[in-house]
């Protein structure tokens, strides 16, 4: 274990809040951003099951307050083989090199960028019975990147047209996914407890950030802050690959 310093707690509070509310907005992107940041002063092993419980915090907050727009035929087929994703993904990640996985996240929030960004890919249209499959490569790469929420957002966007529900039924993914993973990283031994200090303050300034976005939802273009956070996204995603 790395330990945190209170300026770096401070740090991750704040980004939390901000990022927290521009997911509520936007629907997918804030928890990258706060992942990548975590793994400037955090290694990976540590980074992702402690960016699972923030996430989750977040997630719930989101599918609660939007509840009644969820899809709830998409989240079952999601939810499915989400487990046994989970699984497989935690015997590649027990098995796999530190600096091996950084490089990957760093390459999988390009592509999530790239992917956000293609246009043509926009207009396809995609069978609910593909979200058997994506949840179970969720499951995967949940436990090896930790941040498949901007791809999923691309799929899911296919699928519902309405921003309430996009922003619900991608709220209940992270829920499910990032619970799993948690209970997963337990099983294989990891010790959420000596991060508490983190998470008594990371996590208030999460639900905090998802309430603040839920109010401004219809109010305020995402596409600023999709903007600004792509822009960030990239210098953090360059980082982790020469580091």
């Amino acid at each position: 274990m790395l330990e945190i310093t209170m300026s770096e707690n401070i740090i991750l509070t704040v980004l939390s809040f901000f990022t927290a509310l521009m997911t509520s907005i936007a629907g997918a992107g804030g928890g990258t951003v706060l992942l990548a940041a975590m793994l400037q002063f955090m290694n990976p092993a540590e980074a992702i099951p402690v960016h699972g419980v923030i996430q989750l915090s977040s997630n719930m907050t989101r599918t609660w307050l939007l509840r009644k727009y969820v899809n709830w035929k998409i989240i079952f087929k999601f939810s499915l083989l989400l487990p046994l994703g989970v699984y497989i993904g935690l015997k590649i990640f027990q098995s796999i090199d530190q600096d091996y996985i950084k490089n990957l996240i760093g390459l999988f929030i390009l592509l999530a960028i790239g992917f956000q960004n293609l246009k043509s890919f926009k207009k396809i249209k995609i069978s609910s019975n593909i979200y058997y499959f994506v949840g179970f490569f969720t499951g995967i790469f949940n436990i090896l990147v930790g941040v498949i929420a901007p791809l999923l957002a691309v799929i899911v966007r296919q699928s519902i047209e309405e921003k309430k529900s996009i922003v619900g039924t991608l709220g209940y993914f992270g829920l499910i996914g990032n619970l799993i993973k948690i209970i997963g990283f337990t099983f294989i031994g990891f010790s959420f407890y000596e991060y508490i200090e983190t998470f008594l303050m990371i996590i208030p300034a999460t639900l905090l950030g998802s309430r603040v976005g839920q109010i401004f939802l219809n109010k305020i273009s995402n596409n600023f802050f999709t903007l600004i956070f792509q822009i960030i996204l990239v210098g953090l995603a360059i980082r982790l690959l020469l580091t």
